[in-house]
């Protein structure tokens, strides 16, 4: 879980900006691997393949795929979470400027909520990116995104739609998804362009109000956890050793995975390009996912996405402070001030 700057701290805000937008990006590329793995496991449809999809090991760069977007998306999260922060909590300050603990609270609430707004646009972009990797390298499910009934060997496949295709309009964009299908985009401004052409500018906010739930979810579930296991441990705080904390830190993330992994499940696939023809609506991708690939599928990914969860809170904490330091040394450098 990534955290809220404290408010004693003293970091200027352009040094907790940069140094912050820094180790975001860090953290992103150190354990994308997670995440691309978690979400290729999450985006492949058993019931619909004959043979599982694996993940390619003769290269480790198929692993980063669309981890540009991602840590792009993770740097204007993390250096806009520090500039509303301050902006908040001061608009929400008593006269004395200083704001109490409750404004405190929601104003870090606040912050969650705006932040995320980056992060869905390039999650769709990032999840766009890895399904073509995916096609590319032999994934590819029976049906075309424009939900057709012939596969691309001619082949009459069974439909997944019951809606009549004759009474369905002109799609001015069936061009695009033709072209794209036969040439999947794997690169980021690539793969702006064909979400753009296919979807338009909605393709950019599909899964918008289940990823805000998923986020606000982890933290719910995070701060819950550690709080409950540090009113168990030591209500005071005061004999609490570092392996403990290190302890309660594992143990939050292990709940969020295993509370909120069903959610992230949903969200993946509600951004994948072919959502719309194969589940319609998001009642009908749970009831799908369900009956046809069985309860466990609803908790794919989980492994990794603990993997990411758990490193990622050390990895920025580290980087972070590495570079506040340097920052700061740079600062203090008065280059014209030599006699």
């Amino acid at each position: 879980m990534d955290g809220i700057p404290a408010t004693q701290d003293n970091t200027d805000l352009l040094t907790a900006m940069i140094a912050g937008s820094g180790a975001a990006v860090v953290q992103t590329v150190v354990t994308y691997p997670f995440e691309y793995v978690k979400t290729t496991s999450q985006i492949a449809n058993s019931s619909l393949l004959k043979t599982p999809y694996h993940i390619p090991t003769n290269s480790v760069r198929s692993l980063f795929v669309g981890c540009n977007g991602l840590a792009l998306g993770n740097a204007l999260k993390a250096s806009s979470r520090f500039l509303i922060f301050n902006s908040m909590t001061k608009f929400m300050g008593t006269d004395n400027s200083k704001a109490n603990a409750p404004r405190v609270v929601v104003a870090g609430l606040m912050t969650g909520f705006l932040e995320t707004l980056w992060v869905i646009p390039v999650e769709n972009v990032k999840t766009r990116m890895i399904e073509n990797a995916m096609e590319k390298q032999g994934y590819r499910l029976p049906l075309p995104s424009y939900a057709g009934t012939t596969g691309e060997d001619g082949v009459e496949k069974p439909r997944l739609t019951k809606r009549p295709l004759e009474s369905k309009p002109f799609n001015p964009r069936q061009k695009y998804i033709d072209y794209y299908r036969a040439n999947p985009s794997t690169t980021f401004f690539r793969a702006l362009k064909e979400i753009y052409e296919t979807t338009g500018l909605s393709g950019f906010k599909r899964g918008s109000l289940i990823t805000i739930f998923r986020q606000t979810m982890n933290s719910m579930v995070w701060f819950s956890t550690y709080n409950f296991l540090q009113q168990f441990i030591d209500p005071t705080r005061d004999s609490i050793t570092d392996l403990e904390l290190m302890g309660m830190g594992v143990a939050s993330s292990c709940a969020v995975v295993a509370i909120t992994q069903p959610i992230d499940v949903l969200k993946t696939r509600m951004q994948t390009k072919n959502y719309k023809p194969i589940y319609r609506d998001i009642m009908t991708l749970v009831v799908k996912t369900f009956m046809q690939e069985g309860v466990a599928k609803m908790w794919s990914g989980w492994l990794p996405r603990l993997m990411k969860v758990s490193c990622s809170s050390s990895i920025t904490l580290v980087t972070y402070e590495m570079l506040q330091k340097g920052v700061n040394g740079l600062t203090d450098i008065k280059p014209f001030a030599a006699s």
